[in-house]
């Protein structure tokens, strides 16, 4: 099997830095809601499948900006990019924890999916295309899992000190505005590296010419589920635990945020051995073990079972996203990869946006039970994607 490159690029340890501080604050969100749900739902008088509205706002916002995240590093140039996405974003996180009505605070979510779009884009775009470092890559998502799993922690700590909702999303905010400020701090370091992205290949092919290739669309479907059922996992653990199997709220905090823990874990770990075994075999490997990991979250014969189950899906999933996202340009050429990376980053958004809304609606058409057997099938549809993906003849 074939190894792709790892060449780190990058020009200085803080820039690193700042590049994985953004990812911590781009997933805290993420962690968060399926805390702060049970108590938005309560506030604003909501069933589940409202999270999907919420949700699909958001990454239709997140969709203009992460498919275009080509044209805007070339345009604009990643650091400018990169602080106006995350004042934008900051808007957004302040203008949902402020919202007195559903509305406004699905309105809210728009601005914010439009922030997220551009910094993730933008991002695996930069990193793809000139770090191409499944190491670097991983521990860069890694950084998203370690937000995501701090999230429901600083939730559930506020919950304890009488803080509604509300606070965590305004901490939020300030901490994205900050990490925005370091970006503008050493804005000529960014830019550089951004022209030098651009120059290196960036849009050679036209966007309809990459969207005409079968193998890109195939990819684009693994994208849509595997983040869809990433997400449907944290977002709807705590209401399962809680309000189907009775386990106690802190318990089941806690679980929600182990679950962010153990995707973290999982990306710091391949990030580790990733230039030791070919992409094709992890991935693959991986997606069995979370196909079996979220067997056992919905078979669940005691509690522990599906903690454990929960647990496992989590590091199974960590490498998927940035093990298939550093392939792109080996994959599909140097030609179509900066296309091709904005568009599976738009349907990853796109898969959180539609699934764990679905599953919500299935829960309540059925039962909070339901979503295990839900993700089951999701995961499943993502092994045999890949399997036709990794068949399909690569461009150089």
């Amino acid at each position: 099997m074939r190894k792709y490159p790892s060449v780190n690029v990058l020009p200085s340890v803080a820039l690193v830095a700042t590049a994985y501080a953004i990812f911590i604050v781009l997933g805290f969100p993420d962690g968060m809601l399926g805390v702060a749900w049970p108590s938005m739902m309560q506030q604003f008088q909501l069933q589940n499948a409202q999270m999907g509205t919420m949700l699909l706002v958001a990454t239709t916002g997140f969709l203009l900006t992460s498919f275009n995240s080509g044209r805007l590093i070339g345009w604009f140039g990643i650091a400018r990019l990169l602080v106006v996405s995350c004042i934008v974003r900051g808007v957004g996180l302040l203008g949902i924890a402020l919202a007195p009505d559903w509305s406004l605070l699905v309105a809210a979510a728009f601005l914010f999916g439009i922030g997220s779009g551009a910094i993730d884009g933008g991002m695996n775009t930069f990193f793809a295309m000139r770090v191409r470092s499944p190491r670097l890559m991983n521990w860069l998502h890694a950084s998203f899992g370690l937000g995501a799993t701090v999230g429901p922690i600083l939730l559930t700590s506020l919950f304890s000190l009488g803080l509604t909702w509300r606070w965590g999303y305004v901490l939020v905010a300030t901490l994205q505005v900050l990490v925005g400020l370091v970006v503008l701090i050493r804005a000529g370091e960014w830019q550089m590296r951004a022209e030098e992205a651009v120059a290196a290949g960036a849009s050679q092919r036209s966007t309809l010419a990459t969207l005409a290739r079968p193998i890109v669309w195939i990819n684009i479907a693994v994208f849509f589920f595997y983040a869809g059922i990433e997400v449907t996992a944290g977002n709807w653990s705590y209401s399962l635990f809680t309000e189907a199997r009775g386990v106690p709220p802190e318990l089941a905090g806690l679980l929600s945020s182990l679950y962010w823990g153990s995707f973290t874990v999982g990306r710091i770990f391949f990030g580790i051995v990733a230039d030791r075994f070919s992409a094709i075999s992890t991935v693959r490997a991986m997606g069995i073990t979370a196909l079996g990991a979220a067997l056992l979250l919905w078979w669940n014969p005691i509690d522990w079972v599906g903690f454990a189950g929960l647990l496992l899906l989590g590091f199974a999933l960590a490498p998927v996203f940035p093990l298939l996202m550093t392939a792109t340009p080996s994959r599909l050429g140097n030609a179509d990869a900066n296309n091709a990376i904005g568009f599976q980053v738009a349907a990853a958004s796109f898969g959180i946006g539609v699934l764990p809304g679905l599953a919500g609606a299935l829960a309540d058409y059925s039962s909070l039970e339901a979503i295990t057997l839900f993700m089951v099938v999701g995961l499943l549809l993502v092994a045999i994607l890949h399997e036709l993906a990794v068949r399909h003849p690569s461009e150089a």
